[in-house]
C-alpha cells in the first residue's frame, strides 16, 4: 500500500500562489489524485490517500493512517514558497534528526507547530533502544527512497541545486514506514506555478514519483 498524502485542506490552505487563482492545498489534492490514477492504472500497487476532499487533518492523523493501514510508503505532497520570488524547484525532504540547513530545521519546525510533543518511550530503556533502532531503520530507507525518487526526476523536472533535505519532520517521523516529503515547487515563483496549475505541468513530476 503506497499512501499519499497532499499536505494541508479544510481551514488550513497553505501557501498562496503567487498569481492569487490557487492555494497550495488545491494543488497538492490534484496531483495527489494524478498520482494514484497513474499506479492504480499500473496495477502493481494498491494506493490510498490521506484526504480525497477539502477537509483538514492533524499531522498525527495523517500519520495514524499509515499506520492503520501499515503502509509500504509514505509521500506527503506540498508546494514550496518563499520570500524570493525567483526561488523555484522541486526538493525532496527524508527523515533526519539532524537538519541538513538552517532553512531545512525552520521547514520543518513550521510544519510541525501543530503536532505538538513527541511521545517519549523513556520508562522503558528496552522498548526505547528497539524504537530507536526502529527508526534509524525508517530514516535510513526514506533516504534512499529519495534518492531513488530524485534520480527519477532527474532532467524531467526543475530541481534545487540541493534537492535532497532532511530535517525532523513529524509526520515522517509517526508514519513509522518509509517516508518522503515532496516539495514539488515554489507557488511563490511565477514559472513554477504556472507549470504545477496545469495536470500536464504536473505530469513530469507525477510520472517520476510513480
Amino acid at each position: 500500500i503506497i499512501l499519499i498524502d497532499p499536505g494541508h485542506g479544510g481551514r488550513d490552505p497553505g501557501a498562496p500562489g503567487v498569481s492569487g487563482a490557487t492555494s497550495e492545498k488545491q494543488l497538492t489534492l490534484a496531483m495527489a489524485r494524478e498520482l494514484a490514477d497513474l499506479l492504480e492504472k499500473r496495477g502493481r500497487v494498491r494506493v490510498a490517500l490521506t484526504r480525497e476532499d477539502d477537509i483538514y487533518l492533524t499531522l498525527e492523523q495523517r500519520a495514524a493512517i499509515a499506520r492503520r493501514l501499515q503502509a509500504s510508503l509514505f509521500l506527503s505532497l506540498h508546494m514550496d514558497s518563499a520570500p524570493n520570488p525567483l526561488a523555484r524547484g522541486a526538493t525532496i525532504y527524508s527523515l533526519s534528526d539532524v537538519a541538513s540547513s538552517a532553512a531545512a530545521a525552520r521547514f520543518a519546525e513550521a510544519e510541525n507547530q501543530e503536532a505538538g510533543a513527541l511521545s517519549s518511550e523513556a520508562d522503558d530503556s528496552v522498548r526505547a533502544l528497539l524504537a530507536d533502532v526502529a527508526l534509524r531503520e525508517q530514516m535510513e530507507a526514506s533516504a534512499g527512497l529519495a534518492e531513488r525518487l530524485l534520480r527519477r526526476a532527474a532532467g524531467r523536472v526543475e530541481l534545487r541545486p540541493r534537492p535532497h533535505q532532511f530535517a525532523s519532520f513529524h509526520v515522517l517521523r509517526r508514519a513509522e514506514t518509509p517516508a518522503v516529503l515532496v516539495e514539488a515547487g515554489y507557488i511563490s515563483n511565477a514559472d513554477d506555478e504556472a507549470r504545477l496549475m496545469t495536470a500536464g505541468g504536473r505530469a513530469p513530476l507525477v510520472l517520476a514519483l510513480a
